[in-house]
């Protein structure tokens, strides 16, 4: 091999890794939103059980926990009982580079996120 054939190569494996390594890491930032995303709706099950029997919301109970742990659960109002919730996961470690930034599920099931001007749709279909 020559010179110039092991310089081609080496050039050509810099732009596969320059277009690859970016790729990947989108793909895991959305992998651990989904995460994010199954922590919220077992919570929002979890309030939503604590109602029909209790009679009201208690935040300081069902506190699912991240595998990858990409996300903190917490809530708002925190350790409250109450007739209202909104469950926030909150990015945490290398997750912080996410655009969508928290995401937020009240007890009507509505969605949302903390960062501006970004899609809620896109960041709650995990894409």
């Amino acid at each position: 091999m020559t010179l110039i054939e092991l310089t081609i190569v080496v050039a050509v494996m810099g732009i596969l890794m320059a277009s690859a390594v970016p790729g990947y890491r989108s793909y895991t930032l959305r992998v651990h939103r989904t995460e994010a995303i199954r922590m919220l709706l077992q919570a929002s099950m979890c309030q939503e059980r604590l109602i029909a029997s209790r009679g009201n919301y208690d935040t300081s109970l069902c506190q699912p926990v991240s595998a990858q742990q990409g996300y903190t659960l917490t809530y708002d109002p925190p350790n409250t009982q109450g007739q209202t919730y909104i469950a926030m996961a909150v990015p945490a470690g290398a997750q912080l580079a996410d655009s969508c930034g928290s995401l937020l599920l009240d007890q009507s099931g509505v969605r949302s996120i903390s960062a501006p001007g970004i899609s809620v749709v896109k960041c709650w279909n995990a894409r």
